[in-house]
């Protein structure tokens, strides 16, 4: 795909990769695919998918739910009744019948969303157009998905292994991890982390005949890794800029991102245990600082729970050495993680998984 194209065909440029392309240029406006004679559109705000409520089929939504066994006919009946008497959607309706919690519909309705399109992850041919446009104000949005955990959970769903391999490098290719800022986005499964790890300067084929997962999984696996920008062949140019091309105004972006994660688990934490949260997190803090690289050994924690890191940028306008590229970022990580154990330590596993679901959507680089 062209840099400035973003109309063509998905024999060309498989749709996760269509996809993260449009979330990396941070796009808004609407994604239409044509297969045959159905179209199909998707719409994004500043790269992230985002579920419109005017074209919302709340109809089929409410069919599906039946035809799933989540809701019976009953109450499919009883919910269509109630709209019509009061004049308002089936989707208020659902809640105000006490049929569903709203949290509990949300989920639902992201599912929905989600299962009309996952078949377009096995599309090998289907054209399509990207207008990059705002979206209207006036019209409400019922939710976001963020980009890069959809992609990864649509490739565990391919079926298509024939696109899969038509897009890998040749089996000599040597492939490479790689450090994006936006690493802690994406959480990989134990089995995905394994692959990952055997990919480092490795070959594709000795990857696929030392793995313990098989070739087929293992190419799945490589595809999703490629398409996120978490692996690249070493004869390819790489999509994403690495931290050796940054400069110290995008350093500044990674760590705002990184910090807003912070500033939240902070007060995630606080809100249960009060200002104790504090020491408890500096405790966190000391203990990790002894593991972490020479970068790392002059931060300190703020009173919002943000991390100083003033020497990094003082002293690093950019990043030039790869190895110190690759601690940097994994800092960070481990960093996040660190504060993430200390929270499941500190209030339950219940906590830990609420916290994890909701900071994917904290600190994003905007």
């Amino acid at each position: 795909m062209e840099e400035n194209s973003l109309q063509g065909n998905l024999a060309q440029i498989p749709f996760p990769h269509l996809l993260f392309e449009i979330w990396q240029k941070e796009k808004s406006g609407h994604l239409r695919i044509q297969k045959d004679r159905v179209e199909k559109r998707l719409s994004f705000e500043k790269g992230n998918i985002v579920i419109e409520r005017e074209s919302f089929p709340e109809i089929d939504f409410l069919k599906t739910l039946v035809e799933k066994k989540i809701i019976g006919v009953p109450e499919h009946k009883k919910c269509e009744d109630y709209a019509s008497q009061n004049k308002t959607s089936l989707l208020r309706a659902l809640i105000e019948l006490d049929i569903f919690s709203a949290s509990g519909l949300w989920k639902l309705i992201e599912d929905f969303f989600k299962a009309d399109f996952f078949s377009f992850f096995d599309l090998s041919k289907a054209e399509f157009l990207f207008n990059p446009e705002p979206l209207p104000r006036q019209c409400p949005l019922l939710s976001c998905i963020q980009t890069l955990p959809l992609i990864l959970e649509g490739v565990r769903q391919m079926r298509n292994f024939e696109l899969i391999e038509a897009f890998l490098p040749d089996g000599s290719e040597i492939l490479q991890i790689l450090s994006p800022y936006y690493l802690n986005l994406i959480s990989l499964e134990p089995h995905e982390k394994y692959l990952l790890s055997a990919s480092d300067n490795n070959s594709l084929k000795n990857i696929y005949d030392s793995s313990e997962i098989g070739k087929k999984e293992s190419q799945k696996i490589v595809f999703a890794l490629l398409s996120l920008g978490l692996v690249g062949a070493s004869g390819e140019k790489n999509r994403n800029k690495r931290l050796t091309e940054f400069s110290s105004a995008e350093l500044d972006k990674i760590l705002s991102a990184f910090n807003d994660k912070c500033s939240y688990i902070y007060k995630y934490i606080s809100k249960e245990i009060g200002p104790v949260a504090l020491n408890v997190l500096e405790k966190c803090l000391d203990e990790i600082k002894a593991h972490l690289g020479p970068l790392f050994q002059k931060i300190e924690l703020s009173p919002d729970g943000t991390i100083e890191m003033k020497s990094i940028l003082r002293t690093n306008t950019t990043l030039s050495n790869l190895e110190k590229e690759k601690n940097f970022i994994r800092g960070l990580n481990e960093i996040l993680a660190a504060e993430v154990l200390t929270v499941k330590k500190t209030l339950g596993n219940d906590y830990e998984r609420v916290l994890v679901r909701n900071l994917e959507k904290i600190g994003e680089p905007s």
